[in-house]
């Protein structure tokens, strides 16, 4: 029970540095890019950092792929993954004119979020494909400018990652651990019509004010 509680203040702190917005099946269009990421996927890597319990069953785990360029630019494909249930809820592709911007701006307010580590870039695109193909089996779509930090992975291979992604719950069954701008009702919906009210494990939302379960 001490765990279960650690966990889920935990997850209460992990916010996605983006806009935020309710989150039901996460469908949308996604913004205009800038062209110059369209090319990052091909630069030098400059590092791929995780959420150091990403191996912990019904994670939400955030990602950062970085590359930079031969003119010292920096561009970071940021996740923000639920590997219970809804897949990737958020992703993003920011360019940065400096490592050192790259750092103050994105890098550092995530590290201070949570415990990060390194990671090698095809066990990122192997999580990225399976959270979305089991989300996908529940019904949930991924945030759309996935596609967009996805051109950041660039040329990874998912085939050649041997690694087990942690998918679900504890028994298997889909873990929906509510954060404060998911649309609860119509995800809660959603998992019933496909695994049945007894087939999916839920953790109360927080009020994101006081920290207490709604």
């Amino acid at each position: 029970m001490a765990r279960e509680r650690k966990r889920r203040r935990r997850r209460r702190k992990r916010k996605s540095p983006t806009r935020k917005k309710k989150q039901t099946t996460q469908r949308g269009k996604s913004k205009r890019i800038d062209p110059m990421l369209r090319l990052a996927g091909r630069w030098s890597l400059h590092e791929v950092l995780i959420t150091e319990t990403w191996r912990e069953e019904g994670e939400i785990i955030q990602v950062l792929v970085a590359r930079r360029s031969g003119m010292g630019q920096v561009a970071v494909g940021s996740f923000l993954i639920d590997l219970g249930c809804l897949g990737v809820k958020n992703a993003f592709a920011s360019l940065f004119s400096s490592q050192r911007e790259y750092e103050r701006e994105l890098r550092s307010q995530v590290t201070a979020r949570e415990e990060m580590v390194q990671a090698d870039l095809n066990l990122v695109a192997k999580i990225v494909q399976e959270a979305i193909a089991y989300a996908h089996e529940l019904g949930f779509s991924p945030n759309p400018d996935y596609r967009d930090a996805m051109m950041i992975v660039g040329d990874a291979d998912p085939d050649a990652c041997g690694e087990d992604i942690p998918l679900g719950g504890e028994d298997g069954q889909p873990l929906f651990v509510a954060g404060p701008y998911d649309d609860v009702d119509a995800i809660m919906e959603q998992l019933t019509e496909v695994c049945g009210p007894d087939g999916f494990h839920f953790v109360a939302p927080l009020d994101p004010d006081t920290g207490f379960f709604l």
